[in-house]
């Protein structure tokens, strides 16, 4: 039998270095998050954005009617300080419109909710 060539197992050995990586740096993240207290800000929203998450080229989009989207949502804190930018879920973003001020409750730098000033 013929041994698999030193480049393969070579970007075998590589890719599962970067996705044990990747696994920790998420769980060390979602840890930080977890003991983080919650706090409120007032922000303004500044800007939504929706789109693909994969990186296709347009010819290649339209064959595939259904794909998976990213909402991403950009805060603007009232009381000065840099934009906050969060990925949210569909509904939470759908439920958001752009210009509205309200607080913004975080856990570290998870979303937890916004709710707009009446």
């Amino acid at each position: 039998m013929n041994k698999p060539p030193l480049i393969f197992l070579l970007i075998v050995v590589l890719i599962v270095v970067l996705a044990t990586r990747q696994y920790f740096v998420k769980r060390r993240k979602d840890a930080a998050n977890n003991v983080s207290p919650a706090r409120t800000l007032q922000v303004k929203v500044a800007s939504k954005r929706e789109f693909p998450t994969s990186n296709r080229r347009s010819r290649q989009r339209e064959v595939i009617p259904v794909e998976d989207m990213r909402y991403e949502v950009y805060f603007q804190p009232l009381a000065g300080g840099s934009e906050i930018k969060l990925q949210l879920a569909k509904d939470d973003y759908h439920r958001i419109d752009k210009g509205v001020k309200g607080a913004l409750r975080l856990q570290g730098t998870r979303f937890i909710s916004f709710v707009p000033m009446a």
